[in-house]
């Protein structure tokens, strides 16, 4: 693609004649041919790595301005170009070089504190499942749900995002469902991004330390809503944000709400949980269903709410709609049965919401005592952990308190700070070494106890420092209880 076409929208001269075959914002992994897009990050500033990305054979540069920055001491053959507010713009700039992907897929986004993961994964199953070719983004990873590479973020940069588009729409993808955050909408990353579903789950504490309120984080989850063509607005009528997601509604989309509320469109009319799975009555405007799931917990009828909404709102029978509900398999990592006498529940809880969901749940299954094995992770939103510290003292009978990641920050320093807000006389144990603690809450349960370990679901590592060493609760558990 030539230079100036690429750049006509924003830019009026005339460019030098310049092919562009790739766009890339690492100078580390720029090649021949590339356009080298340059502006600040959170962590380093890309325009400082100008120079290395030409000598790896950038085709031309385009750099964000701001601070009043202009290149020098570089004596360059290559168009060099500064362009305003360019963050904003790389969403669209990438689309535009890969022709708009986005227009050519049917794009679902899920935003909301808990239960994207969820949601997201089992709607491309679901469609999977409907024979309708299906890709899923989120925090799990990126492509079909039976073969998912890892990403670096919930919702991947501007430039990438726009790439994994492309890549789907050339491989026949129909479906692509998405986990939107909060950072992702803020930073523009899905701004030239063509929802025609969004999907609002609930808001509760959590990335206070980006966005410093409430307010500014409900702010953030509504921009979803906002998108211009946007044809179903999906959201949680129980939930107290729901009204400013509303609110912030584009014109052409039409509304589905769901919830336990009686003027919910989706509403769920009752339900009975064993460890099995949870049977639900659900009432609609296509009449009243009856369906089970391979899941647990209010939350999770939420969750399936969410899904059951948004695939009647893809045009798909109600008779299809029940039938694949009922084989839907949870998201790993979420409420994920790891072991049984005791039983042992891996989930990724790491919100305080999230965290009281969960142990809320297994109370009322449970026989014997309730075990939670958690942490916060570190170079995070530091508030949240005493309220995770009371919601466990609140709910469980045993509390072993460890590491989560717990990056640049001591990690003796995170688990005092849960231990302050544990309130009431409970069994409270401290353990920084998360192998030893999941140990030693095994060793201790009877097997009537359940043990929960909560905060990392999914992930393969923890990071300590810079450094993600392999680890995994799930291979932790198992390999204690071979040798136990």
């Amino acid at each position: 693609m030539k230079l100036e076409y690429l750049l006509k929208p924003w830019i009026k001269d005339v460019l030098p004649e310049c092919e562009i075959t790739g766009l890339q914002n690492d100078s580390r992994q720029v090649q021949k041919g590339d356009l080298f897009i340059a502006y600040p990050g959170a962590v380093t500033d890309g325009r400082d790595y100008i120079k290395m990305a030409c000598t790896a054979g950038a085709a031309a540069v385009i750099y964000d301005p701001t601070g009043g920055f202009t290149p020098s001491n570089l004596s360059l053959s290559i168009p060099l170009i500064a362009l305003e507010h360019l963050t904003i713009k790389l969403s669209s700039i990438a689309g535009r070089f890969y022709d708009h992907p986005g227009k050519k897929l049917l794009l679902t986004g899920v935003t909301g504190t808990n239960g994207k993961t969820t949601i997201a994964y089992q709607l491309a199953q679901a469609h999977a499942l409907l024979e309708q070719k299906a890709a899923y983004i989120g925090t799990l990873g990126e492509g079909q749900v039976d073969a998912l590479q890892s990403l670096n973020n919930t919702t991947p940069d501007a430039l990438y995002l726009q790439k994994l588009l492309f890549n789907y729409q050339e491989n026949q993808v129909k479906h692509v469902c998405m986990e939107v955050s909060s950072h992702a909408l803020s930073q523009y990353r899905v701004a030239d991004i063509p929802f025609i579903q969004a999907i609002f789950t609930n808001l509760s504490h959590d990335h206070l330390d980006y966005h410093h309120t409430m307010e500014d984080y409900a702010a953030a989850k509504a921009q979803l809503f906002s998108i211009p063509g946007l044809q179903w607005a999906i959201v949680n009528k129980d939930d107290r944000y729901a009204v400013k997601m509303l609110n912030s509604l584009a014109k052409t989309a039409e509304i589905l709400t769901y919830g336990m509320s009686q003027d919910s469109d989706i509403k769920l009319s009752h339900w009975n949980m064993d460890m099995a799975g949870t049977q639900l009555e659900v009432s609609s405007p296509w009449g009243t269903h009856h369906f089970r799931i391979n899941a647990l917990g209010k939350f999770n009828m939420y969750n399936a709410l969410a899904v059951f909404s948004s695939l009647l709102a893809s045009n798909y029978s109600v008779n299809q709609v029940i039938e694949v509900m009922s084989i839907l398999k949870p998201a790993p990592g979420r409420m994920e049965v790891v072991a049984t006498d005791p039983l042992i529940i891996v989930d990724y809880a790491h919100t305080p919401d999230a965290l009281e969901n969960v142990l809320i749940t297994l109370k009322q299954l449970k026989r014997g005592k309730l075990w939670v094995v958690f942490g916060c992770g570190g170079d995070r939103d530091k508030t949240k952990r005493p309220v995770m510290g009371r919601v466990a003292s609140q709910h469980a009978d045993k509390i072993i308190i460890t590491s989560d990641n717990p990056r640049g920050e001591n990690p003796l320093a995170i688990v005092e700070e849960i231990a302050e807000g544990i309130t009431t006389k409970i069994d409270t144990y401290k353990e920084v070494d998360r192998n030893r603690a999941i140990q030693e809450a095994i060793h201790r349960a009877d097997k009537d106890d359940i043990v929960v370990i909560a905060g990392k679901g999914h992930e393969a590592y923890q990071q300590i420092g810079q450094v993600k060493y392999p680890f995994s609760d799930q291979q932790t558990v198992r390999e204690f209880l071979k040798c136990y």
